[in-house]
């Protein structure tokens, strides 16, 4: 009797733990965190790439401001070399600091590019904040 009792009991405590890290490591990957803050000198483009936990949707707040020339943002989910998923493609002025709520459903690896215009040619640069958080 007493052994049963023992072993009942082992395996709560034991049941509890795998409990405990689970929903630890799930409040972990969850809470809200920069994930890219970044400040760039821009001749063409840039790409960040940083991976999301996603249980459900997950929200990410984008915010990409220009020092001086037009730039496009791009923020992209590919889950493998045929699936890619454009979630924004967003032009940002110089007049503005863009900022883009958006709801990602796919744990994975995601892209963020930003990209200076053509119209003002190559040897023209342009400073580039970007934050990402999750």
């Amino acid at each position: 009797m007493m052994k049963k009792r023992k072993l009942v009991s082992l395996v709560v405590v034991l049941a509890i733990v795998i409990a405990s890290a689970i929903l630890g490591f799930i409040y972990y990957e969850y809470i809200p965190r920069v994930l890219v803050d970044d400040m760039q000198t821009l001749r063409e483009s840039h790409i960040w790439q940083f991976d999301l936990f996603v249980i459900g949707n997950r929200n990410v707040n984008i915010t990409v401001s220009t020092a001086q020339y037009l730039v496009y943002v791009t923020f992209w989910y590919q889950k493998n070399s045929a699936g890619t998923t454009y979630l924004i493609d967003k032009p940002v002025t110089n007049a503005t600091q863009a900022s883009f709520p958006v709801s990602v459903q796919q744990s994975g690896t995601y892209y963020l590019n930003v990209q200076k215009t053509e119209q003002y040619g190559e040897t023209v640069t342009t400073l580039v904040h970007v934050k990402v958080t999750s």
